[in-house]
């Protein structure tokens, strides 16, 4: 009996830590602010394999962290540069049963491959915003760096 509590509190313990981590990570790495966004990871059966996480905008370059991981580094990293939109949509099949009517799918295309990113409607604006636009003089600017 002792021995199987001694495991439980071993395993509520790890939890903790666990959730502990996840926190700190995602604080750290929101301080310059941050967007909650999922990105399919697998297509092997078709309306899964979505990942929850969030995205955070560094200079011309989208990085999209997994929600729950303990990686430092973003999973995916998107340039603004070569990063088109090739299609938008709203989820269906399995996918409304997991994510709320307010969101739109969009896939992406860049040098690496596609991505799917769900995000909220007001999100997609914010991120249309930030591919779209980008100051005056920018290409120049980030050449010289």
């Amino acid at each position: 009996m002792l021995k199987a509590l001694l495991i439980v509190a071993a395993l509520a313990a790890a939890v903790a830590v666990f959730l502990v981590l996840t926190y700190v990570r995602r604080s750290i790495l929101s301080r310059s602010g941050s967007v909650a966004m999922a990105a399919r990871l697998s297509r092997h059966m078709e309306g899964r394999g979505w990942a929850p996480g969030f995205g955070v905008y560094e200079r011309g370059t989208l990085r999209w962290y997994r929600m729950f991981s303990l990686a430092l580094g973003p999973r995916y990293s998107l340039s603004r540069q070569d990063l088109q939109i090739a299609d938008r949509r709203v989820p269906a099949g399995p996918e409304a049963q997991i994510f709320p009517p307010e969101v739109a799918i969009l896939r992406c295309k860049n040098a690496a491959g596609d991505v799917e990113l769900a995000m909220t409607t007001s999100a997609v604006t914010g991120f249309l915003s930030w591919l779209e636009a980008a100051p005056p003089g920018a290409a120049f600017y980030s050449d010289r760096d």
